[in-house]
């Protein structure tokens, strides 16, 4: 195996910064990101889980998308997203998303930097999906009188 090919000279994405995006992106970013780190790194285990993180977080936002309409006769219920983002980016960065961070800055610090472009540009656009199919939910709801239109 030459140099180029061990794990030391792989090619990553910036764990502390894909932490720190997975706030603003959801643990879907963040756990996509550290799951193809642990994939350059040779670690399929810790990819698996990175990657069920992101599967049971995504299915988790499109069971809230659906149930939201719900939610908004309950007095929390206008906080119920930020909760349930706030609450899926803690759960993941204690359990597994600091670990890369620690990994990486403990046992490679030498690696090739990925540049953040093209995942930013898909998480802005997994942002703007959610945002169509949530308010193309709430439009169907309304004009079928089903969600009454709220009033002042």
């Amino acid at each position: 195996m030459s140099e180029e090919q061990t794990p030391q000279r792989a090619a990553l994405y910036n764990p502390t910064l894909a932490l720190v995006l997975a706030l603003i992106f959801t643990p879907i970013f963040g756990g996509l990101l550290h799951a193809l780190n642990w994939k350059a790194l040779g670690n399929d285990a810790l990819c698996a889980r990175s990657m069920a993180w992101v599967r049971w977080t995504f299915y988790c936002f499109i069971c809230y998308t659906f149930l939201e309409p719900i939610f908004q006769t309950l007095p929390f219920g206008r906080y119920m997203m930020l909760a349930l983002l706030v609450g899926f980016w803690l759960a993941w960065a204690s359990s597994i998303g600091i670990s890369q961070v620690l990994y990486v800055r403990d046992f490679v610090p030498q690696y090739e930097r990925k540049m953040f472009g093209k995942a930013i540009m898909a998480g802005a656009l997994g942002w703007v999906g959610y945002t169509t199919v949530a308010l193309t939910i709430t439009l169907i709801l309304q004009v079928s009188g089903l969600q009454p239109i709220p009033t002042p």
